[in-house]
């Protein structure tokens, strides 16, 4: 049961009207898995399970790749088991017993309260005024199934840091209370002259939100010791046959003691924390709108419309590898030298150090990533494959991570930020046989991050958000769309056929025809050189292409791309655009910029025809005829913007898809629906 209590007091004195009111809610959000909490048995050929070469065909009587399905099926048949595999759950003292599922209950508390005061200070101006307090409860586990990275609580653990044994320990909360969330409100109507067709509306205001459910408890996936997976081996000892009906087949048996401090071998993949000072994200919210009743029932509106996102959350890899200031970026550059013309390089440094010649370091990191000058790849694998080499080089286990047990250390901060602006323009008619809307809107979006919560836009570097500061990926600086409906002027009393009999009057009054479209330029796209030329090895999105680092671009005009069938499909970016773009070297994140280019804009528009039958005074018939896509244009995403896939680099590959037909075919669609 999740309570929800509130209440609201108006009270009205002379030209005040008083609102107060509060809310409080209680959410208990429930997690459970089950997954290999019990024995589950492999029928492989590793561990010892191969099938001996005396039984069944061999040699020249049988192929290859049949003996190898021999094999498998021999294994299956007799349920020869390779491993026994079992994953058990703690509760960081002790671990529970097979079958055991990992349990959650996470506990959600809210509070807010607010009071406003609606002041009618003359017959065309009215004030409001007004505060809401809000505060969004640590949320804690119930069983007391939660733990925390001890050094993370004593906020140790950020770009600076560097520490070799982050230990978990019980805890209660990941975050600091955040009490202090004010949000002031005001705002305004006013109605300049007498005669009541001009209305001049402004706003401001601060908005708190709670952090997302499955962002606000992410740490938990993945806090070391709650989870160990355990495997068996039956047949790993040289004769032994244990099939899965034997009696005697070992299964895993729950861990010792929860490993609370993983081992500094970058082992454990990645870790989500959070700033334990973290703060409630807000929004300021401002708009100034003009209304004007042009003529009967038909206004025309201008505003400005604004918001600005403050403290949002945004994630932050403290982990991620350090190739600027560890020199690794020079030692790098310095293969890539040997590489293309054999310049030695000197005998100091750190990777001839580690692999003792240029070449055994060029093996090491794979020639390929020295050509492409994918430092950032390189140097995760030097610090994930080859750390135990550091000691003999003289280097410290901190010299590309800052937090050795990990390959990623995420910490969710308050470092985003997002900025609209927009002037929004409409026409209204709400009456008549004509009415309608037409919608018109001018803005711009920019952010340093457009995906938060469940996800996260992977940052170009880490340790430089200035990188990311671009318009938004959401950014679509103009829109316009349309809502008519228009009654033809036809039967009784009408324009035309005002004196038509009952029965024809039934049949051809009435008509109504609908018309609804949308009008908006492309997405912001950013062009992906495929190649980790920067320190970061995590993709940077929006689009699944959007790999490695940025591209160089060496033109100006960043408005290229348009349409253009070809040979082989469709394309937005010609040949001669394409060859304009390039890998950067090395150590640069590319100068082309995220979402600096846009996209195919997209163009829909819908018809309706409606018309209601009376048949006798309480029984009506109505017939709806409507087109999707009247005009069955064709739309398009975004192209491919992957350097490193060249036959698809620049190529549209599909059309949007939706339950709303976004891009698809013209739809006729008829309907009859009678009502008694």
């Amino acid at each position: 049961m999740n309570p929800l209590l509130s209440d609201n007091l108006s009270i009205i004195r002379g030209r005040h009207t008083f609102k107060t009111g509060f809310r409080y809610s209680h959410i208990t959000q429930y997690q459970s898995s089950d997954a290999n909490i019990w024995p589950t048995l492999a029928l492989g050929q590793g561990n010892g399970n191969a099938v001996p070469g005396t039984i069944g065909p061999s040699g020249a009587q049988i192929a290859t790749a049949d003996r190898q399905r021999f094999d498998n099926l021999y294994n299956d048949l007799l349920g020869r088991v390779s491993a026994v595999n079992t994953t058990f759950y703690s509760d960081l003292q002790t671990f529970q017993k097979a079958g055991t599922p990992r349990v959650r209950n996470f506990i959600f508390r809210d509070y807010g309260g607010y009071f406003q005061d609606d002041w009618r200070i003359g017959k065309s101006l009215t004030l409001n005024l007004g505060l809401r307090w809000e505060f969004f409860s640590v949320p804690f586990e119930r069983d007391q199934l939660q733990g925390q990275i001890v050094q993370s609580a004593s906020g140790l653990v950020n770009t600076v840091g560097q520490i070799s044994d982050l230990t978990v320990a019980r805890s209660n909360k990941w975050v600091n209370s955040d009490r202090n969330n004010f949000a002031p409100r005001f705002g305004f109507a006013w109605s300049p002259g007498n005669d009541g067709k001009t209305s001049i509306r402004g706003s401001w205001g601060m908005f708190y939100d709670r952090v997302i459910g499955s962002a606000s408890i992410d740490p938990d996936s993945t806090t070391p010791g709650f989870a160990q997976a355990t495997s068996v081996f039956p047949n790993q000892a040289a004769g032994s046959d244990i099939r899965a009906s034997d009696s005697n087949l070992p299964l895993p048996a729950p861990p010792g003691t929860p490993l609370l401090t993983p081992a500094a071998t970058r082992t454990f993949g990645a870790i989500n924390l959070f700033d334990p000072n973290f703060r409630q994200p807000y929004v300021m919210q401002m708009s100034l709108t003009v209304q004007r009743e042009i003529m009967r029932n038909t206004v025309v509106e201008a505003g400005y419309v604004s918001n600005r996102g403050v403290k949002q959350l945004l994630d932050q890899n403290v982990n991620q590898t350090r190739i600027y200031t560890s020199g690794f970026l020079d030692d790098f550059r310095a293969l890539q030298a040997f590489q293309a013309n054999g310049t030695v390089p000197a005998a100091g440094t750190a990777l001839v150090r580690m692999f003792g010649t240029p070449a055994a370091a060029i093996a090491a990191i794979g020639a390929t990533p020295v050509r492409q000058g994918s430092v950032g790849a390189a140097a995760n694998t030097i610090d994930t494959s080859n750390y135990t080499r550091y000691a003999g080089a003289g280097l410290s286990q901190f010299y590309l991570r800052n937090f050795p047990q990990f390959t990623n250390v995420w910490v969710s901060t308050n470092m985003g930020r997002s900025y609209y602006d927009s002037l929004q323009l409409s026409l209204r008619r709400q009456a008549g046989a004509l009415k309608g809307a037409l919608n018109y809107t001018f803005s711009k979006t920019i952010d340093n991050g457009s995906v938060d919560g469940g996800g996260n836009t992977g940052p170009l570097d880490n340790y430089n958000f200035r990188l990311m500061r671009s318009r938004s990926d959401i950014d679509r600086p103009h829109t316009f769309n349309w809502s008519v409906a228009y009654t033809l002027p036809v039967g009784r009393g009408r324009m035309i056929g005002s004196g038509m009999p009952d029965w024809a009057d039934r049949i051809v009054a009435g008509w109504e025809i609908g018309s609804l479209g949308f009008v908006t330029v492309g997405q912001p796209l950013s062009i992906s050189s495929g190649i980790f030329t920067g320190p970061n090895v995590t993709d940077f999105g929006p689009l699944a292409s959007n790999l490695g680092s940025l591209a160089d671009y060496n033109g100006t005009d960043r408005s290229i791309g348009k349409i253009e069938r070809f040979g082989g499909g469709v394309r937005f970016f010609t040949p001669e655009q394409t060859r304009m773009f390039s890998v950067a070297p090395a150590g640069q994140i590319g100068n082309s910029g995220r979402n600096t280019f846009r996209g195919p804009g997209f163009f829909n528009t819908d018809l309706s025809i409606v018309k209601r039958f009376r048949l006798r005074e309480r029984m009506f018939t109505t017939f709806r005829a409507e087109a999707y896509n009247l005009l069955n244009t064709v739309n398009f995403v975004a192209p491919a913007v992957n350097l490193q896939t060249p036959q698809t680099f620049g190529v549209i590959s599909a059309t949007p898809t939706g339950a709303s037909n976004q891009s698809g075919a013209r739809i006729l669609q008829f309907a009859l629906r009678f009502d008694f």
